[in-house]
């Protein structure tokens, strides 16, 4: 990307770096809450390492990417939490003896739900990765 960064320079480059950061980041804090068992084996809580890896990797990202998630705003992990609690109803319903059938009505809500936290998650106002570049040179 650094030896093509008018490939970052526009807008649409604008969103998908915010769409490629939160998809990371979504599906990491998801995925690790639901093993967070295994982390607690290790001696990590799971929430925490993720809010640390989360927050270096969009560090990182800033150095070529020309925005950043802002991972540091409250509302960011409320939302991923939301996600976490609708993701606990849905295998729930998964586990439940209710027919298949009616398990696609059930978890309908959890899924409109997790759609929204994510287009919400997007609209955050994202970091100008470029003028913090910018001041750092």
């Amino acid at each position: 990307m650094r030896a093509q960064p008018q490939t970052l320079n526009d807008w649409k480059a604008r969103l998908w770096c915010r769409f490629f950061l939160l998809s990371v980041f979504a599906t990491m804090y998801l995925n690790d809450i639901q093993r967070q068992d295994f982390y607690a084996a290790i001696g990590l809580d799971a929430r925490e390492y993720d809010k640390d890896v989360i927050e270096k990797t969009n560090e990182t990202a800033g150095r070529v990417f020309p925005v950043m998630l802002d991972v540091k705003k409250p509302e960011f992990y409320q939302r991923l939490e939301l996600c976490v609690k609708n993701n606990e109803k849905l295998r729930a319903i998964v586990n439940s003896r209710t027919p298949k059938f009616l398990q696609i009505f059930q978890k309908l809500p959890y899924y409109l739900s997790n759609g929204w936290q994510a287009v919400k998650l997007y609209f955050i106002k994202p970091i100008d990765a470029t003028a913090i570049q910018g001041s750092i040179r």
